[in-house]
């Protein structure tokens, strides 16, 4: 007995310990396969949660980057429906195109084509293109497919600084089915950077954008872009690439990243442009959230173990149910049944692991439903957010797309009042624009308000205000001035900010009948959704400007036009003035005009006048009224509200344009170069405000007015000009025929008496009338050496009169140049006699005859050779004669060393009466007829005549005539 205590403790603490082991081994195999389990289920759902999320994330980025490159094509649309009514080309053209690019900044350059493809018009941000750098573009796909009707977008390419562009191009109709010519643009794809860069979901996801090619056009990262990376190789890359019209994302799926590292990955094609968002998130971050929930499951653990050795080793039977409850409740939890509880009323440590183990389930499901409330509250505001941004890319419109938006944000957050102003710039107000109401409207509406309200506050401020209860909030107490919201039974207040990148442009309100707290989920989104508002703000903005201002450059042009078409002053001042009344819709527009003593001013066109009041005011004095002011000073003078100015009952006495029933006005000089010559009156029934831009119009048509009538001053003075030039001009060809007669009869008195002389002088020289001695044959021989010089001189006068006179006519033959060529050999052996010049000939062989006046070539080669034999003392004369191919031409040349021409010179030897200053000496004799005659010769004969010389060295005439003399009987053959 004595040794059985000592056994049986022994084989009783044997039994509790191996009853410890196996229990322990048992409820720590449980705790681990239910930590296990949950572990892989919560991977496994944070998995497809993370898939879902990338799914909707593609679908929605695919669809934003599709719509920014429709709404670049839609741009485009516009730009090419205001060509179809401008014209392809011209300075409006080119302002709109300008005007695309600096409010476009992805468009860096325009060009637009006409139906042949040649580019007419052509501007960029980076080049200035002149019009000889326009080219060609027939080939282009971009025009081919746009003249098909089809609006293109070029597959991707890249610039020297490896930045992504595309090519788009739409057509230009001029009606439903015809196509007159082609816009493209270049496109900077640099935009999708930002949109690309702004993604982000889960905890560290990305998005990046590749082309039908696998190249990347889009990352965060833009370092990457610029690296020009091809992501073929990519899996998700890689399926795109082999399947590119795949109609929805792929399931998302674990691969390798963009990074090499393990992502979670999907993709979606932009079908309508062949290239796919590729969205990645990293395995190891979308996982965080599980190291926590290990660790709390290995605290379980650990916990369960220690709780299970005490309770085994209290009360080992009482541990094998409760164990296998627990083993069983978590299988069903591992299979999914998150709702499945354990209920332990042991009272001891047993029962608190199953609370735990309860908790923990609790956990997992409340993780899960946490995680699907996260996606569904995300893919709503995304949705709201599209419905905006299509609502707002819809139309050009500005009321409809408000009113649209207001309508669309009140059923989305269930406010009862929604309200949008807006701010009129030159007034300072605060204008209602838009308005929705959720119930049947019957709250007053305010159409103004000012910058000292709530409204005017956040305008000034530029950020949002919150009112939760207007009737508690003591800031609304004191800020509101009239208590709208209060009384109309309204309770929440909130007032955002519209505002683009530079400045505040209007507030939108939001209004409930019961107390609200906005989350800040609810204020980011309405934030954004104001800031697509004033988006929409802006381009309706930027499109009526566009379209003012083109209606203004019409009416510029067309006053322009009449200017330009007519000389005639009062259809020009009519086209201005209907121009200025139909184009900003005046009531009565007038102009007078200074008289010719600029001491009085006559009404010289009306519209909007009855012609009662036109004749009272026909006529003004220069120093009186509205007018007079206009001119003294020479700035306009703008009236509008007569009533309430006090500068009008000042200026004018007779208040004539009040008497009219005018109450708005102004006056607006018009200048003539440096003078002001008249003024345009422009008025209104109504209380009239002067935008800036009309103002500018009215000064533009102002400008050209002036032009016009120093056009009329001008053509009128240059008419009577004209008429004294054609009576000096009459005059003139009667003098000039006297003369040439006189120059005629007085050339052929003098022959006869002449020749006599000349024959007389001979004979007694060679002593026909008797013996004469050495000394009076000389005197016979100077009298007829100079006998001979005067009559070639009354020779040439009498030969430039008849050219002169028109009188003088060619005897045109066939003619052989050989034989020409040897009566003048022979003329130059007579100069020569005396040996004194060395005589060169180069007379091309086998010379062709022509056709043309012999007399006149052989006198036009004797003058010259007279003169170069007449100016060189000593050295050489040579003479050329050639046949000029293929001009079908003979070239005549005569050349010297005599004592040639200076430079300045060389025109003035060719006319009448003109000699050098070396042949006044009395060395060189002549009276400078020669080279005259020379010239007009040939001008008959159809050649012409040059001159090369350098004083001292020499001088080398050159003249050619045609082979055959144009309108000779042979030449008409």
């Amino acid at each position: 007995m004595a040794f059985a205590l000592p056994h049986a403790a022994a084989r009783n603490v044997g039994l509790r310990r191996r009853l410890l082991v196996l229990g322990l081994t048992f409820f720590g195999a449980a705790l681990f396969i239910n930590t296990v389990a949950g572990t892989y289920y919560t991977r496994s759902l944070i998995k497809k949660s993370a898939a879902a999320l990338q799914r909707e994330t593609a679908y929605r980025l695919s669809h934003e980057i599709e719509e920014f490159m429709e709404s670049k094509q839609r741009r485009l649309v516009d730009f090419a429906t205001t060509a179809s009514f401008l014209g392809l080309s011209g300075e409006q053209q080119r302002v709109l195109a300008l005007l695309l690019l600096k409010n476009d900044l992805s468009f860096t350059e325009i060009a637009v084509l006409d139906a042949n493809g040649r580019e007419v018009l052509k501007v960029s941000e980076r080049t200035v293109h002149l019009r000889e750098d326009l080219s060609d573009q027939s080939g282009s796909e971009e025009f081919t497919k746009a003249m098909a009707g089809h609006a293109y977008i070029s597959p991707v390419y890249s610039s020297e600084k490896a930045e992504p562009f595309v090519t788009l191009s739409v057509p230009i109709k001029l009606g439903p089915s015809r196509i007159i010519g082609v816009v493209a643009a270049e496109a900077n794809l640099k935009t999708l950077w930002e949109v690309i860069g702004r993604v982000r979901f889960g905890n560290a996801g990305y998005a990046y954008l590749v082309d039908g090619h696998g190249n990347l056009i889009a990352h965060r990262d833009s370092s990457l872009v610029l690296k020009r990376l091809n992501l073929a190789h990519l899996r998700e890359v890689r399926e795109f690439l082999q399947t590119p019209g795949a109609a929805d994302p792929t399931p998302s799926e674990e691969s390798t990243g963009l990074a090499g590292d393990s992502v979670i990955t999907t993709y979606a094609p932009l079908r309508k442009l062949g290239w796919a968002v590729i969205l990645e998130e990293p395995v190891a971050l979308a996982l965080k959230e599980m190291e926590t929930l290990q660790r709390y499951a290995i605290v379980l653990l650990c916990a369960g173990l220690v709780v299970g050795a005490l309770v085994i080793s209290w009360a080992s039977r009482r541990i094998t149910n409760p164990i296998r409850m627990l083993h069983h409740g978590a299988r069903l939890v591992g299979a999914g049944d998150l709702d499945h509880r354990v209920t332990i009323d042991s009272g001891d440590e047993i029962e608190e692991l199953a609370d735990a183990f309860n908790r923990m389930a609790l956990e997992l499901k409340n993780s899960y439903s946490n995680l699907e409330q996260k996606v569904e509250q995300r893919t709503k505001e995304i949705a709201a957010l599209y419905e905006i941004t299509t609502t707002v890319n819809r139309s050009l419109d500005l009321e409809s797309v408000l009113q649209a938006v207001i309508q669309k944000i009140t059923e989305i957050f269930k406010f009862d009042v929604t309200r949008i102003f807006l701010l009129d710039p030159e007034t300072g107000e605060l204008n209602l624009r838009a308005c929705y109401e959720a119930r049947a409207p019957h709250h007053r509406r305010l159409e103004t308000t000012t910058r000292h309200t709530i409204v005017g506050k956040v305008v000034a401020a530029g950020e949002p205000l919150f009112f939760e209860d207007v009737e508690t909030d003591p800031r609304y107490q004191q800020w509101s001035l009239s208590r709208n919201s209060f009384s109309e039974g309204l309770r929440f207040f909130a007032v955002f900010p519209v505002k683009t990148k530079s400045r505040v442009i209007g507030a939108i309100s939001f209004k409930g009948r019961e107390r609200r707290s906005l989350t800040e989920e609810e204020i980011r989104l309405l934030e954004s959704m104001s800031e697509h508002i004033a988006v929409a703000v802006e381009k309706a903005s930027l499109f009526e400007e566009v379209k003012k201002r083109s209606e203004h450059l019409a009416v510029l042009h067309t006053v322009a036009a009449a200017i330009s078409q007519s000389l005639d002053l009062h259809a020009v001042l009519r086209a201005a003035i209907d121009n200025v009344v139909a184009a900003l819709r005046f009531d009565a527009a007038w102009i007078y005009l200074l008289d010719s003593t600029g001491r009085e001013l006559h009404l010289k066109g009306y519209k909007g006048l009855s012609d009662e009041a036109a004749q009272r005011m026909s006529r003004r004095s220069l120093g009186s009224g509205i007018t007079g002011r206009v001119i003294a000073a020479g700035e306009r003078i703008v009236f509008e509200d007569i009533g309430a100015d006090t500068r009008y009952a000042t200026l004018t006495s007779g208040h004539t344009v009040r008497s009219l029933g005018f109450t708005a006005t102004a006056g607006f000089p018009i200048r003539a170069k440096d003078r002001i010559i008249g003024v345009l009156h422009v008025a209104s029934l109504a209380k009239r405000h002067f935008a800036h831009d009309e103002l500018q119009l009215i000064e533009g048509v102002v400008q050209e007015i002036g032009v016009a009538v120093e056009n009329a001053i001008l053509f009128a003075k240059i008419k009577e000009q004209s008429a004294e030039l054609e009576k000096a001009n009459r005059e003139l060809q009667e003098a000039t025929r006297v003369k040439s007669e006189f120059i005629a009869a007085m050339s052929h008195e003098l022959r006869t008496p002449l020749n006599i002389v000349l024959g007389n002088a001979e004979l007694t020289g060679d002593g026909f009338f008797g013996a004469v001695n050495p000394e009076q044959r000389e005197a016979m021989r100077k009298i007829s050496y100079h006998g001979r010089f005067l009559l070639k001189l009354i020779n040439d006068v009498l030969t430039l009169s008849r050219l002169e006179a028109k009188k003088m006519t060619l005897d045109v033959e066939p003619v052989d140049l050989a034989e020409i060529i040897a009566h003048v050999q022979n003329y130059v052996e007579h100069l020569n006699r005396d040996k004194r010049l060395n005589v060169r000939w180069e007379v091309q062989e086998n010379l062709p005859p022509v056709v043309t006046d012999s007399t006149k070539l052989e006198e036009i080669l004797q003058n010259l050779l007279g003169n170069a034999f007449k100016f060189t003392a000593r050295g050489e004369v040579r003479i050329r004669v050639r046949k000029i191919e293929p001009a079908e031409q003979i070239e005549f040349a005569v050349a010297d060393t005599g004592i040639g021409i200076e430079a300045k010179d060389l025109e003035r030897i060719f006319n009448e009466f003109e000699q050098l200053n070396d042949a006044h000496t009395g060395t060189y004799n002549g009276v400078g007829l020669g080279l005259s005659i020379v010239r007009k010769y040939l001008e008959l004969m159809g050649g012409a005549i040059r001159v090369e010389s350098e004083v001292g060295k020499g001088s080398t005439f050159t003249f050619t005539i045609p082979q055959v003399l144009e309108g000779s009987p042979r030449a008409a053959a």
